[in-house]
């Protein structure tokens, strides 16, 4: 995989490997004589411009805690907790051997330098930190510039972060601020061409630029900078520096006299009142600039859900390859499996293909590039070019792989039924026939424990829907509660499996909704709501609060303030979306309520 998007992304081996490992070490990796750790894969994943949320790595249990630690450290600071995140690093893990050392003090010196100045108050020391953070994988180097390099999004964020921070602290030259975050800019531009990963980078920019050298641009170039990372975030569906964001665009088409100023004020208010419901903080967040969630299995429980709906004892998957003992101390996580050994368990229970797995079972860069633009052409509801895009895929991809008939075959479906040329029960019947491809009833009821491929994951949302549809709601429920109760059992939470169950869940609340259990289905949104404000999802956060809405609405009076008050900001977040089917069905209430009290309308509706 790596040895491939590099060739044809025409990236050399020692651009890539720059600050990470040597090109000896790298060349082993592309050859399959080692595997890298997940922390390295997804580095190596995002210089070349892939977004990694398209690859899940399978995990050992002792690479995973050292993720388990990470997270609940990224947590603490996007909450502000600076005390839990200051204690979490009190009680530091070990470095962990199983991950990139360079990628693990990275991380450490970021957090101690986040701590040096919210804890100590050293502001000093917190950027001298996080220069050394920066310098752990790539050189400043003004001579050559950020072109010399090539950067993942992480390293891009945290370059962004030290130029910031300088610039705060007054402990950097404002030209150096200016030219520094001008120039990831504009590197962002260039090099990095995945959608959702330049919604990570260019809000975040932006507001570094604002905060930091806002009078050293004219009100045009701001509004330009504006708008740019405005359209990115509407077209991933994203909230990365939302609040901020709008706050800023909005002073600038005020002051250039620009029409539109008051949709964008009243958008601007409901994400600020979204967010603090929330529990999340609306100020620029630099800190956030460094974000580095990534998708996982455990291989441990994998290999068990594996072997048991196979019906193999451990000693018969362990014959020949270790000893039963060695074999239970690997499944129950223990140890980590050397490389002998996973390749030999990984074929004796077909777990998939490699180590990694993804929406495709490929190693062809432009099956990926045009599993984006089908992705970019299902968000603006272009069906036709859609199933364009999937001809393309299915033209350049092995077929005769499990994972990608299931995956081209989903989709496809998903394109007859939105062009009209399917009905709901061939749909599910089509769905089924792809989703027994790799599940057998019968074999599933062997395990508590499933690890479901994304793309068996997809199915079920599509399958529960379709029951939907047809108006056999609660068999659509039953289908999902099966799903999730197998996924309940992981150590692993659904956070790592969001993509893949985000559909599911909501599904779930919906149809609860439509048999009148709006207390189960409330249950399943607020959970919702609050993963995908975690997760900055806006498209989920603005369907999720609409359906709150509407469960509150159909409470009754009790909850009629508060269903009022979430219609107002579910009105202005799914028009920021363009979320036209949910606009729709608030804008119904919205009239509702005009023909009740002109004054509340005018007060919280729209023009």
């Amino acid at each position: 995989m790596i040895y491939q998007v590099r060739v044809q992304k025409k990236i050399r081996q020692n651009r890539l490997c720059a600050g990470l490992c040597t090109p000896g070490t790298l060349s082993k990796y592309e050859n399959g004589e080692i595997i890298p750790d997940g922390l390295l894969f997804h580095c190596f994943m995002q210089r070349m411009g892939m977004n990694p949320g398209d690859f899940a790595v399978i995990f050992s249990a002792e690479e995973y805690r050292y993720y388990i630690w990470k997270e609940a450290v990224f947590g603490a600071i996007q909450k502000q907790d600076w005390e839990t995140a200051e204690r979490l690093c009190r009680g530091e893990m070990a470095a962990n051997r199983r991950c990139n050392a360079k990628i693990q003090n990275q991380f450490y010196l970021y957090v101690s330098s986040v701590l040096a100045e919210k804890r100590e108050g050293d502001n000093g020391k917190a950027l001298r930190l996080l220069r050394e953070a920066v310098g752990e994988t790539v050189p400043f180097d003004e001579k050559h510039g950020w072109e010399a390099y090539q950067l993942s999004s992480f390293e891009i964020g945290l370059a962004a972060l030290y130029y910031y921070k300088g610039g705060i602290m007054r402990l950097l030259p404002e030209d150096e601020v200016f030219s520094g975050l001008e120039s990831l800019m504009g590197y962002t531009g260039k090099i990095i061409a995945d959608q959702q990963e330049r919604a990570r980078l260019v809000p975040g920019i932006v507001c570094a630029l604002l905060c930091t050298c806002r009078e050293m641009m004219t009100v045009r170039e701001r509004l330009s900078m504006e708008e740019s990372a405005v359209k990115v975030l509407k077209e991933s569906y994203r909230l990365y520096h939302l609040p901020e964001l709008l706050r800023f665009y909005c002073m600038d088409l005020r002051e250039a006299g620009r029409e539109g100023v008051e949709v964008y004020e009243k958008q601007y208010r409901a994400f600020l009142e979204a967010f603090g419901d929330a529990g999340y903080g609306t100020a620029f967040q630099p800190e956030l600039l460094y974000d580095s969630r990534q998708q996982i299995y455990l291989l441990d429980e994998y290999m068990r859900s594996c072997r048991e709906i196979s019906g193999l004892t451990q000693e018969q998957t362990s014959e020949g390859i270790c000893a039963v003992e060695t074999y239970s101390r690997l499944e129950t996580g223990k140890r980590a499996p050397h490389r002998k050994e996973r390749e030999a368990i990984v074929e004796r229970l077909d777990i998939g293909w490699g180590f990694f797995r993804g929406d495709l079972e490929t190693v062809d860069y432009r099956a990926f590039e045009n599993l984006h633009r089908y992705k970019e052409a299902v968000a603006r509801k272009d069906w036709e070019k859609a199933g364009g895009f999937l001809e393309k895929i299915r033209a350049g991809i092995d077929m005769e792989s499990v994972g990608n008939r299931q995956f081209v075959g989903a989709m496809e479906n998903l394109v007859a039924l939105k062009t009209g040329k399917m009905d709901a029960g061939e749909f599910f019947r089509k769905d089924k026939e792809l989703l027994g491809l790799s599940i057998k009833e019968e074999n599933l009821e062997r395990t508590e424990l499933y690890y479901f491929s994304y793309v068996e994951m997809i199915l079920y949302a599509h399958m529960a829907n379709a029951l939907g549809i047809q108006g056999k709601k609660r068999e659509g429920i039953a289908l999902l509660s099966g799903m999730f109760k197998k996924l309940e059992k992981s150590q692993v939470g659904f956070e790592y499996w969001w993509e893949g169950l985000k559909v599911s869940i909501f599904n779930m609340a919906n149809m609860l909704s439509d048999i009148g259990e709006y207390g189960a289905s409330l249950e399943y949104m607020n959970d919702f709501i609050h993963m995908c404000f975690k997760l900055s999802d806006g498209k989920y956060v603005a369907n999720g609060i609409c359906e709150k809405a509407v469960d509150l609405d159909r409470l009754g009076k009790t909850e009629k303030a508060t269903s009022e008050r979430l219609l107002v900001q579910a009105f202005y977040l799914t028009d920021f979306y363009g979320l036209n089917k949910n606009h729709g069905i608030v804008k119904k209430y919205y009239d509702m309520y005009y023909q009740k009290n002109k004054q509340w309308y005018s007060v919280h509706g729209t023009n």
